[in-house]
């Protein structure tokens, strides 16, 4: 099947305190996705059954290889999923606190491209 993008969306996620990529890539997804109504599915596509998309989520953060991919994907209400996870985002200097679970003074910030295809 020929999958056909219907709508791109972008989003930005900060992890201030625990130095989490993942916390901070759901954070970017859920930005990226809270702002659009997929009402177009129905109305213009006739999509039934919301399985029927794809919904495929690229997410460039500090340290890749610790983001729990499956947790990302979890902020999608709908679809079928897939995800890459690639270099990139910011560190950043923070407030040093414990107290909120730090271990540096480092903040993460992950960036988030999320597309939606329907066949």
């Amino acid at each position: 099947m020929a999958w056909r993008r219907f709508i791109i969306e972008v989003g930005m996620g900060v992890d201030q305190h625990g130095q989490d990529d993942t916390r901070a890539a759901e954070k970017a997804v859920q930005d990226a996705i809270h702002r659009s109504c997929l009402c177009g599915l129905r109305e213009v596509v006739g999509i039934k059954n919301p399985q029927d998309i794809l919904v495929e989520v690229i997410i460039a953060c500090p340290h890749p290889e610790s983001v729990d991919r499956e947790r990302v994907l979890q902020v999608l209400p709908i679809g079928q999923k897939k995800i890459e996870v690639r270099p990139g985002g910011l560190l950043g200097k923070t407030l040093f606190a414990p107290e909120f679970g730090d271990k540096t003074e480092e903040l993460i910030v992950a960036n988030a491209l999320v597309t939606v295809y329907v066949p």
